[in-house]
């Protein structure tokens, strides 16, 4: 027997036992193959072929997946073929799977290496992402100005058909507003894993979605904006420049309120627009120049932040006015309450003509 004949028969009495979660394929001269399941996203196949020169000359490799990335089957290959060249002038085929074994289980996060180039750039100068391989977990650090949003993700083993997880995050927004990101943030990761409970039709089926570049570019996206978003009414920007210039009172005219549409008014402004005339029977409309991509009635349109920025989207706002906190659409006690106001008011000019 040749050195190739002996290498396949160690092959295939040692593979199984040496690589765990192994399973031995084929086994022949002509070809090796082998497939290592991890977990339902670490699915690789191995396909190997002895050159001409071997062992002087270093394996063939060949990777196929169905969960994994080509743009990372592509960099993994050049990985290995490095690694190959420690080998050369011996066995080389169990070595080369155990570095490949090793080296799956050791970077949890190569099953979303695509999706983290993306979100970097996205990022671009914005902020950073930070890898810990060890707890398959992402560092997300982003800035809008000087308002910052920052948070651990932590990726799951059975991604992506589990979402992505995060607990407490750190922020200098204000309260509403941070209350806002997260929730939404997290409602769009788990519309990614849990189908609609409207009935899809015949020929619709709910599809599991990775979760990790929607979830977080929504996030880049909005602490991005937040700072030269503008109030309706005055046009001024909602946040100051400074953060620790922000009005947390309750009654203050400069605390920043969100509604329902996704635009932030000054609650000032709000409630001086909400107090004055017309009144239309349908209830006051928000006059914002442009539908706002971050509105909760798109919250339940899932997709990605790009697709929900789409031009179909720009036009005039024109929902109503709607907030959790008060009855914004009572037109006849707006119209009640403006009528006394003004009574009041002509009360007072009579008293002072008649006092002059």
């Amino acid at each position: 027997m040749g050195f190739i004949d002996d290498e396949v028969s160690e092959v295939s009495q040692l593979c199984e036992s040496v690589i765990p979660k192994s399973t031995l394929i084929t086994c022949l001269v002509s070809l090796v193959r082998v497939e290592i399941q991890q977990t339902t996203s670490r699915h690789l196949t191995i396909c190997i072929r002895f050159p001409q020169n071997y062992p002087s000359e270093k394996l063939l490799l060949e990777f196929k997946s169905k969960t994994m990335s080509d743009l990372f089957l592509e960099r993994f290959n050049q990985i290995c073929d490095t690694k190959l060249a420690d080998f050369v002038g011996n066995t080389q085929v169990i070595k080369i799977l155990i570095f490949i074994s090793d080296y799956l289980a050791d970077n949890p996060l190569c099953i979303v290496l695509n999706e983290l180039q993306n979100i970097r750039l996205r990022l671009s100068n914005s902020g950073e992402l930070k890898l810990k391989q060890k707890t398959s977990s992402v560092n997300l650090y982003t800035r809008g100005g000087q308002y910052f949003y920052k948070a651990t993700f932590t990726v799951p083993q059975n991604y992506p058909a589990e979402r992505i997880l995060w607990d407490a995050c750190k922020s200098n927004l204000p309260y509403t507003l941070l209350l806002f990101v997260d929730g939404q943030a997290k409602e769009i990761a788990r519309q990614c894993v849990e189908a609609p409970l409207r009935k899809q039709t015949a020929n619709e089926s709910f599809e599991v979605k990775p979760s990790l570049q929607r979830t977080l570019e929504f996030i880049i996206a909005a602490i991005l904006d937040f700072p030269s978003e503008k109030c309706p009414i005055c046009a001024k920007c909602c946040l100051p420049t400074n953060p620790s210039e922000i009005f947390t009172t309750a009654d203050s005219d400069e605390l920043v309120v969100r509604m329902f549409c996704g635009h932030i008014y000054h609650q000032g402004c709000l409630k001086r627009f909400m107090s004055e005339p017309p009144f239309p029977p349908g209830g006051k409309t928000c006059p914002a120049p442009k539908k706002h991509p971050r509105s909760d009635r798109r919250a339940r349109e899932f997709g990605r932040y790009e697709q929900i920025r789409s031009p179909v989207f720009n036009a005039t706002c024109g929902q109503r006015v709607a907030h959790d906190k008060w009855g914004l659409n009572d037109v006849k006690s707006a119209e009640a309450k403006w009528a006394h106001q003004q009574a009041r008011i002509r009360e007072l000019e009579e008293v002072i003509d008649f006092l002059q």
